[in-house]
């Protein structure tokens, strides 16, 4: 069994390996153009189902809309090109302001702008809009008592005396109210105005229902940030693309706008918060040195007065450019040391928070600037990480211990470093009051007076000379501030998108036709693969080993096939019934050489390959010739002869066989002269025994006197084998296939009788033929037989009267 089925799989792949490898010929190209026509009402089935698919996945899918603005970042500082003082503000990258612009914290102070903090839906049958300033109701929060709520479906509905009640699950959660009503549930409490046209859809009579949803922003902030796109358009030109994508037009424009507004405002707040903290400092320091400026210039006056000194100039001269120079240097490093202690009291005044915008402008312009600016910058691009990373994560999750770890490691790193440049001023302080006490040590030679005198005289050099450098710096930076005008704009204003970007129409349809068109031609091309049936003359002579005659072929009736089977007779000069001729005129060359009364018996391999259907039709055109013709119906199984003439099966072969009725009785006449048959008769328990028994032969003989043709419809003697004898004994054996139906294993029943059972004049015929298939190059024409040619030459003959009307009819539906 397993040898057998291993045997008919390499058979299967041979079969098909030859099929490719001859697809080019006209026979196999002409098949498969052929399959494929059969195929047509399926491939039309698939694509009415892909085109029926496409619609309805478009029709119920909620399309989806994108919408975009375009914003360049651009700053003017005409301060520093024209006066050429320090730079007040950060330089930013265009990568920091792609990240900032994806940020949640920008994000949530972008949600706050939009009317979103109670979202309103009308729900459909299988689709739900969102209502987004249109006419829909509205619910004014007074409080919201428990958090749960958030992000719950909250459906309205009306009560049948106007009133509305409001439901959770299935639940309902408050009293009823009358619209513009307070409502109190145990979730939260306020006003609902509901809008008349909104009123009409919650009516009871429509299928939609009316709810709506109490955001949580993050909530919100987490579904516009999945939805949003920032990407830079030009890297010269420093343009930023804002898109959205939303299921309502409305809002994804109304927030990509909100969004760019948001980020403008953000920009600009931040860079005036940066610039009023450095003036600010820069006041304070104004005031302290104007008071000690003030005390000095008041103590070396009173000095003047009280020793009546005027000018002891000339005698310090050389020690005072001496102490100038010291003095000078003391007091850049006491500057120093001052931004050093306000540093570190700006980053110890709250050690969980740290004011990075206050940080960098203390240090810019100085030269500290170099040395901290990178560990400030550093520090700055971890909090901004924490700060997203708080909206995604608990407190105490790993990840947050792990960047407040890295945060404390650079606020310590800044310290140390804040230390370290302390000390090493300290060290030069320390070096240059030692130079001081010297030149003191040799100054104190000079008399008393003038050494107070030069002594008051450096203090409130020193100060005032602090005191200039202050008014120049805060003029400086005002002048900056004043100057400094960012020009970050929006370029092209977002519009309220009209075709949606999803689903794409053309191209949902164009993948259904594409899909089509694949399944179909793998459909055909396994159909023709699978191809087992006999489709012309040429594959049976291929198929059979022995020389099997052709008898001939039957084209496929086009029209209903009458009840009584008999064709010929509508329209003598059809197709059909030329094709019958040529059979009757082959005949006279399988056996020329005997005169007198002729059998046929005629066979197949099943049921349904129209053994009776040729049977019939070749009596009635032998009839048609003048001779006497009369059918046996032998197959006792399966009887059709009489259905076919439309009579009664009360008796016949198998009452006669048994000697209950004369062959008188049982033959019948049909509506053509000439032509008589005899039915099956009743079915018996027996029929092998009565179809081999020695009365079957006398009854044969006894016919023979009386009619020129006994046509035997026999049973198909690929089911049964007691048609075999029959067969064998008349003088023309008829094997029938069908066309497209067929299979081609068939024919080894033919070798089978001819080479086991010795008959040698099995002649076949081929029935139901498609004879448009010339048009696909597909010909059953052959040039060998009994001395007739056959092959496509119909085209002298009618098919019916209305051959025309459906040949366009046809051509049409092709």
């Amino acid at each position: 069994m397993i040898d057998e089925n291993i045997s008919k799989v390499n058979q299967s792949y041979e079969s098909y390996k030859e099929r490719l490898t001859n697809f080019g010929s006209q026979f196999e190209l002409g098949l498969f153009l052929y399959i494929a026509r059969k195929s047509l009402k399926w491939i039309a089935l698939l694509a009415a189902f892909a085109i029926a698919a496409a619609y309805l996945y478009l029709r119920y899918n909620a399309p989806v809309y994108q919408a975009s603005t375009i914003i360049q970042l651009s700053k003017s500082d005409n301060a520093t090109k024209v006066l050429q003082v320090n730079k007040i503000y950060e330089e930013k990258t265009l990568s920091a302001e792609l990240e900032l612009l994806r940020s949640k914290l920008l994000l949530q102070e972008t949600v706050k702008r939009l009317p979103l903090k109670v979202s309103y839906y009308l729900k459909g049958d299988i689709l739900t809009r969102q209502l987004y300033r249109v006419s829909q109701p509205k619910l004014n929060l007074i409080a919201i008592t428990d958090s749960s709520i958030l992000d719950k479906q909250i459906f309205i509905r009306n009560l049948a005396d106007g009133r509305y009640v409001l439901h959770l699950n299935n639940n309902a959660i408050s009293e009823p109210f009358y619209p513009r009503d307070y409502v109190r549930t145990s979730f939260f409490e306020g006003h609902i105005d509901l809008a008349p046209p909104l009123e009409e859809n919650s009516d009871k009579g429509s299928d939609n229902e009316l709810y709506f949803v109490i955001n949580n922003p993050n909530s919100l902030v987490s579904r516009f940030r999945n939805s949003m796109e920032v990407r830079v358009m030009n890297n010269v030109a420093q343009t930023i693309q804002i898109s959205c994508k939303n299921h309502n037009a409305t809002l994804a424009r109304d927030f990509v706008m909100a969004h760019a507004h948001q980020y403008l405002q953000y920009d600009q707040e931040t860079r005036e918060l940066s610039a009023s903290n450095i003036i600010r400092f820069i006041d304070d320091q104004i005031d302290e040195v104007y008071n000690e400026l003030r005390l000095t210039e008041f103590e070396l006056s009173m000095f003047m007065k009280d020793n009546k000194i005027s000018d002891l100039n000339r005698i310090s001269e050389f020690y005072l450019s001496y102490f100038q120079q010291y003095d000078d240097r003391q007091m850049e490093l006491e500057y120093e040391e001052q931004l050093l202690s306000e540093l570190e009291k700006v980053a110890l005044a709250n050690p969980k928070e740290t004011d990075i915008y206050t940080l960098i402008p203390l240090i810019v312009g100085t030269r500290l600037e170099n040395s901290l600016s990178g560990l400030i910058t550093d520090l700055r691009e971890i909090l901004l990480r924490k700060e997203e990373m708080g909206f995604n994560v608990k407190g105490n999750h790993g990840a947050v211990r792990n960047i407040e770890y890295q945060v404390e490691i650079q606020k310590r790193l800044i310290l140390e470093a804040i230390q370290s440049m302390r000390s090493n001023l300290q060290a030069r302080r320390t070096f240059f009051q030692d130079k001081l006490k010297d030149f003191e040590a040799s100054f104190y030679q000079l008399p008393e007076k003038e050494l107070e005198y030069a002594r008051l005289q450096r203090h409130f050099k020193i100060n005032e000379k602090y005191y200039t450098l202050l008014l120049e710096k805060q003029t400086e930076y005002r002048i900056s501030k004043a100057g400094f005008v960012p020009e970050n704009r929006i370029l092209e204003e977002a519009r309220i998108p009209s075709v949606p970007i999803a689903p794409n129409r053309n191209m949902v349809f164009a993948i259904a036709i594409i899909l089509t068109v694949l399944i179909s031609a793998v459909m055909v091309l396994v159909r023709y693969l699978m191809h087992d049936e006999i489709t012309s003359l040429n594959e049976i002579t291929k198929q059979t080993n022995a020389s099997v005659g052709i008898l001939g072929m039957t084209p496929k009736y086009t029209e209903e096939v009458p009840i009584s089977q008999m064709v010929i007779d509508k329209n003598p000069k059809s197709m059909i019934a030329e094709a019958f001729r040529t059979i009757r005129t082959n005949l006279q060359f399988v056996d020329a050489s005997q005169d007198g009364p002729k059998t046929i018996a005629i066979t197949s391999t099943v049921s349904g390959e129209g053994k009776t259907f040729i049977a019939i039709n070749l009596a009635g055109i032998i009839a048609f010739s003048g001779k006497r013709v009369i059918i046996l119906d032998m197959d006792l199984r399966k009887p059709k002869i009489h259905a076919g003439f439309g009579v009664g099966n009360t008796r016949g072969m198998s009452t006669l066989i048994v000697g209950k009725n004369t062959i008188q009785e049982c033959v019948q006449q049909s509506n053509l002269d000439n032509l008589d048959f005899i039915t099956s008769g009743p079915l018996p328990p027996n029929p092998s025994e009565l179809i081999l028994s020695d009365r079957t032969v006398d009854i044969i003989e006894e016919l023979k006197s009386l009619y020129d043709v006994i046509i035997i419809d026999n049973p198909p003697v690929g089911m049964v084998t007691d048609g075999i004898p029959i067969f064998k004994m008349v003088d023309y054996p008829i094997y029938v296939f069908r066309a497209d139906y067929s299979k081609k294993h068939f024919v080894q029943n033919v070798d089978r009788l001819m080479n086991e059972n010795g008959i040698t004049r099995v002649t076949v015929v081929l029935n139901s033929v498609e004879v448009n298939r010339h048009r696909y190059g597909y010909n059953y024409g052959y040039g060998y037989g009994y001395g007739y040619g056959y092959g496509q030459a119909y085209g002298y003959y009618e098919e019916s009267s209305n051959t025309g009307s459906k040949k366009w009819f046809q051509l049409w539906k092709s």
